[in-house]
């Protein structure tokens, strides 16, 4: 019983403690470096201004519902071997009677909402009855994000569609 109350590792067991943590603080250490390192997740340089206008950004589409406008959007891919990740879209347009509109401007751009690549610009001209259309080569294949904004004589429209760059 009593070499039990003089164990040689007696005096080592509050720095064995000690010792346990050590990995885990090394660790913590090292993922509070690497996270404020890397990619902050900020998408917009004046995020609390772009989130203090979101009452303007609601009543622009109470304003779009009221035109009563609707767009149906056709994407495809056009790969071609200068252009691999190229796509081609088409926008038709109509009024709330379902009549084709005619003489809009229609432009916008391509986003990626995943990575910081750079917005490519998009302009669709008219091939008549209300059908626009336009192509563009993207900088890389995956997801995308389609943002154009119809604009004629009564209002503006705006038009959000997600794409697959091949």
């Amino acid at each position: 019983m009593a070499h039990l109350l003089h164990h040689p590792f007696k005096p080592w067991i509050p720095w064995l403690y000690v010792l346990v943590f050590i990995p885990v603080i090394a660790v913590n250490v090292l993922l509070v470096r690497l996270a404020l390192s890397s990619n902050t997740g900020l998408v917009t340089e004046h995020a609390f201004d772009t989130g203090q206008s979101y009452n303007s950004v609601i009543a622009a589409g109470a304003r779009q519902a009221e035109l009563g406008w609707q767009s149906a959007v056709d994407i495809e891919p056009a790969a071609r071997p200068e252009s691999p990740h190229r796509v081609t879209f088409g926008v038709a347009m109509s009024d709330s009677a379902s009549q084709p509109l005619h003489g809009l401007t229609i432009s916008g751009r391509i986003v990626s909402p995943v990575d910081p690549q750079p917005d490519v610009a998009v302009t669709l001209v008219e091939t008549g009855e209300g059908h626009y259309r336009g192509s563009v080569s993207l900088p890389r294949a995956g997801q995308w994000e389609l943002q154009l904004l119809a604009s004629g004589g009564t209002g503006q429209y705006a038009i959000v569609q997600r794409l697959s760059a091949p």
